[in-house]
């Protein structure tokens, strides 16, 4: 792994275990399971770097040992956001840190349990930067990403506005299928906030995550690819960001129902027989009764997640029960919704390429989807 992917990674580690320390006791999986990487993580790369790695913290931006994150990238800024109201810029830990040391860390930027960091640190250095440190006015930094393009350097598989996006939305789906944790919702309209300004910025960013084929957590990868496209969908008919935001979490959670399918179902690499095709397809009802029993703010996605399989001939599942037009954002949704399926890899067949795909859609005009929504969206992906 590149250096640059390295420091991505420890600071999602770190985020997401600063997310789990506020909901979990030290004991629990989902604290003990980011924050052991995390440690492993900082120790290899301290070791790499002779000995300590340095988080510097800039406002803006967060540099891990010369190379900097924007606050854009995902979970970034409220990492920056919290070190601020800790009275935090720097951050220098040894490779000799051991993991109760980096745990008790964490809980103390988290701000539960021992709170005043009064007990020693012994390979944990923190605090505010001196006036004449050299770093605090960071200028552009070897591979630094701005709008988009790097300056030198490799640039990330995943574009830097979405590094970890798909991390944090994995953790996102099974906490609310689990839980119904509304603190994970805020996670998901990060997420989207992050896709809308990515879409801003890089004209590129549908092509390029689009081609992020995942083998691995499908419905993860699926539902940011999905949110990516109906975003940029979204922003092409005048709508309030607001509005958009809420189409673009709608989007997000649209699979969220297939968090509650037997994992031996969703992930069987044959052909599914009509009994496990049977519950596969409740997936929409299930997700649209679990969503509704959480205060979103909107209903869209409720909405978009009992839709997104409802064709526009009214053919598909569920069933509808009215005679209403799906919901415009649930039309976008399914048309995305299909192209990602026909360009990702399954286990029982392969991707189909491109124009294969657009064909697909092509001979649903009209009959399987909207027609003026897919011609924009042929538009778009073209």
């Amino acid at each position: 792994m590149k250096a640059q992917e390295v420091y991505l990674a420890i600071l999602t580690d770190l985020v997401r275990s600063i997310q789990a320390a506020a909901l979990y006791p030290e004991t629990h999986q989902r604290v003990q399971e980011p924050v052991s990487r995390l440690h492993r993580r900082v120790r290899i790369e301290a070791k790499r770097l002779g000995g300590s790695l340095s988080v510097g913290f800039f406002g803006d931006r967060v540099v891990v040992d010369q190379f900097p994150v924007h606050a854009s990238t995902l979970g970034v800024g409220r990492l920056a956001r919290r070190m601020a109201s800790c009275g935090i810029e720097k951050v220098a830990i040894g490779e000799a840190v051991t993991l109760p040391e980096m745990r008790r860390f964490v809980y103390f930027i988290a701000g539960v349990g021992e709170t005043d960091g009064s007990r020693a640190w012994k390979q944990i250095s923190f605090g505010s930067l001196r006036a004449d440190d050299p770093a605090k006015s960071p200028g552009v930094f070897p591979g630094e990403v701005i709008s988009g393009e790097a300056i030198s350097g490799d640039v990330p598989h995943t574009p830097q506005v979405l590094a970890g996006a798909t991390d944090v939305l994995k953790e996102v789906l099974h906490s609310i299928a689990a839980k119904g944790s509304l603190g994970n919702v805020e996670e998901g309209r990060d997420i989207v906030a992050a896709v809308m300004k990515g879409l801003r910025e890089d004209e590129f960013l549908i092509d390029r995550m689009i081609r992020l084929q995942a083998r691995d957590d499908y419905t993860v990868a699926h539902s940011l690819n999905v949110c990516v496209m109906v975003v940029a969908q979204a922003a092409r008919l005048d709508l309030s960001e607001a509005v958009i935001r809420d189409i673009g979490l709608a989007a997000l959670l649209h699979d969220i129902g297939k968090e509650l399918v037997p994992a031996e179902i969703l992930n069987k690499p044959g052909k599914l027989d009509p009994g496990e095709f049977a519950k596969i397809s409740l997936h929409p009802v299930l997700g649209a009764t679990h969503l509704r029993k959480m205060s979103l703010a909107s209903d869209l996605p409720v909405i978009v997640c009992f839709e997104h399989h409802i064709r526009h001939d009214r053919s598909g599942y569920p069933t509808p029960r009215f005679q209403d037009v799906p919901h415009p954002a649930s039309q976008m949704t399914q048309i995305a919704d299909v192209y990602d399926a026909l360009r990702t890899y399954r286990p029982y067949r392969p991707s189909l390429d491109q124009e294969t795909a657009l064909g697909i859609l092509r001979e649903g005009r009209g009959t399987e989807f909207e027609p003026l929504f897919l011609d924009r969206f042929l538009e778009m992906v073209s």
